[in-house]
């Protein structure tokens, strides 16, 4: 919601308006409407009417007051109807049909100053449905001939209570306002009658809600000259459409009645608040399922007519707004009451806005339901034909919204054109980067591929230079005769040969058996094969290790790690029961050995 409008809400609630006295607000509707509507006219009840018509004009005869005139003119093929209604002083106001009157009450709740005790303390009543309960420690305005007082509403406090009164709410009577003030410039100030309304002002909180009193029903107030302004600049109009901020709301529908009686509107839709059953202590299935921020209510029941209910819907449905649904099985207690029994019957629907805590100083409602209400209430206007017809079970039931609304605007082809142009260039220019930015991936991606290749080819050369040097070790080693260069040699495990060995330079490095480490031979892990004369036993085969002889397998060697040597001295040791292993080499005793 823009600035401006929190602003005009914020002013429209914070301006007192208990019912009775409504002036202040209805000079601020005037204000705010001023610009926007052909006509803008206030009844003897106080309630403001203002007008926005395709074809509006007032002339000044002398006409019956009871005088109705229907005529109809064409225009570029299209026939339009156009009432003569008489207003006050015999004008007689030409309207192009259909006529749709939005209706929102702008009084509040209050007191009225009904005695003035001698010792300077104010005695109240209730203006409309106050709670009671509530009342006791609040700071309230009293609006005297001279301006506001502020005051304080007090009772005993709990400590001088008795028990048993404790239990119940202290009444309106038992109850009064303290100005502050001595005896005599309260009587002064203070005349009985003065209304007084709640000292609290708005304030947003929460996630998209706003709190403050008079939310019953100045958001309606502000929803009408919000929805005005938008079909003004919508310049679709095909009717009338009649802004009916009405009075006396709170104590019977009083300003709603002499309003619908003069307007006599074609159909009519008030707005309102209503309960919100989204907090713990209501029991849903006895008051319905509704919750802030969940959309504007559209009320369904006797007092509404079924075929304004289905257009309500159909704009919900067509603008994409989430709606909820209420039942009202009886009269409602808005103006919607009024409105659909003046005259010879208003064809009526009522829409609200959920609310939490009301009639009191901290009603809670939420800013998206409110603007998705006046999404709601400019699109069930547009939609009205001249001849759209509301009778139950004669007029064809509503499906959709007019199919023949006309675009928001005329659109203008020059203007178009240069927009799409300007598109086409941005989105040629952001092909063209993608191009270059693809362009320079490919490049990094052949590049990454060389540099891999590369380092592959490297690795392989290294890997082979490292078996060659290796091959070329082992052949000096043989030549020189080195210790466990030949293979099969007791105690040195052969050097695999290398060519199948993985092409890892890591491991071609590490060839099995010893190493050389400073030129000499490094002894390997494990018992050794022969003994030592220095060390009788070690080198000696422990008990369990190396391959063991199986059952009735007599002499026979065991298939060991190794089964082919590369030099006869190593077969005839096999032949003798020696069998060279990795690291070890293990004696398998003979059936002679045994016999001796």
């Amino acid at each position: 919601m823009k600035k401006r409008d929190v602003k005009f809400l914020k002013e429209l609630v914070e301006t007192p308006s208990p019912t009775g006295s409504e002036e202040k607000v209805a000079e601020l509707v005037r204000q705010r409407l001023s610009g926007i509507a052909d006509e803008i006219h206030t009844d003897t009840m106080g309630s403001v009417h203002a007008i926005l018509s395709s074809h509006l004009s007032v002339v000044h005869e002398d006409a019956d007051e009871d005088a109705v005139r229907v005529s109809a003119f064409e225009d570029a093929g299209e026939y339009e109807y156009v009432e003569e209604r008489t207003q006050a002083a015999g004008n007689v106001v030409q309207m192009a049909s259909p006529v749709f009157m939005l209706a929102a009450h702008m009084d509040e709740i209050g007191l009225m100053v009904r005695y003035i005790s001698d010792d300077g303390f104010l005695h109240i009543s209730a203006i409309g449905g106050v709670d009671a309960a509530i009342l006791p420690g609040m700071r309230v305005d009293v609006h005297a001939a001279d301006g506001i007082l502020r005051g304080v509403v007090g009772r005993k406090p709990i400590h001088l209570i008795n028990a048993d009164d404790r239990k119940t709410v202290t009444p309106l009577d038992g109850l009064v306002i303290d100005l502050g003030l001595p005896a005599h410039k309260v009587k002064q100030k203070v005349a009985v009658g003065d209304s007084i309304t709640f000292g609290a002002g708005f304030e947003r909180f929460g996630q998209d809600l706003a709190v403050s009193k008079s939310f019953d029903d100045k958001s309606g107030v502000f929803i009408a000259c919000e929805v005005m302004e938008r079909l003004a600049e919508a310049d679709q109009m095909q009717g009338t459409y009649i802004a009916a901020i009405t009075t006396q709301e709170e104590i019977g529908t009083r300003g709603a009645t002499t309003s619908a009686y003069s307007v006599n509107p074609d159909v009519a839709v008030a707005f309102d608040v209503t309960h919100a059953t989204d907090y713990p202590g209501i029991d849903r299935t006895k008051h319905g399922d509704i919750r802030l921020g969940a959309g504007p209510v559209i009320a369904k029941g006797p007092n509404i007519n079924p075929l304004v209910f289905q257009r309500l819907v159909a704009a919900a449905e067509a603008e994409g707004i989430a709606y909820q649904l209420e039942a009202e099985p009886g009269v409602t207690g808005t103006d919607a009451r009024a409105i659909q029994i003046s005259q010879s019957g208003i064809p009526t629907g009522l829409v609200s806005i959920p609310l939490r805590y009301m009639h009191t100083p901290n009603e809670t409602v939420s800013l998206k339901d409110v603007e998705d209400t006046i999404r709601l209430l400019v699109r069930f206007a547009l939609d009205l034909e001249y001849d759209a017809s509301f009778v139950p079970g004669i007029s064809p039931a509503v499906e959709r919204p007019h199919a023949a609304r006309k675009p928001k605007k005329p659109l203008n082809a020059e203007r178009e054109l240069k927009k799409m142009a300007a598109k086409m260039e941005k989105l040629t220019a952001r092909i063209a980067e993608l191009e270059d930015e693809n362009s320079q991936m490919s490049t990094v991606q052949r590049a990454q591929i060389e540099l891999f290749e590369k380092m592959r080819r490297e690795r392989d050369d290294d890997g082979l230079d490292l078996v060659e040097e290796a091959e070329g070790e082992e052949e000096d080693a043989a030549s020189a005769g080195t210790p466990g260069a030949v293979e099969g040699a007791p105690g040195v495990q052969a050097r695999p040969d290398s060519r199948q060995q993985s092409n890892n330079p890591r491991f071609a490095q590490q060839p099995y058996g010893p190493q050389l480490q400073y030129g000499m031979p490094q002894q390997p892990y494990g018992p050794q094969p022969y003994p030592r004369p220095d060390h009788p036993g070690q080198g000696m085969p422990q008990p369990g290790w190396g391959p063991q002889p199986q059952p009735g397998a007599g002499a026979q060697p065991q298939a060991g790690p190794r089964t082919a040597f590369a030099n006869p001295a190593a077969a005839e040791e096999a032949a003798q029961g020696i069998i060279p292993g990795k690291d070890t080499l293990t004696i398998i005793p003979t059936d002679a050995d045994k016999d001796e």
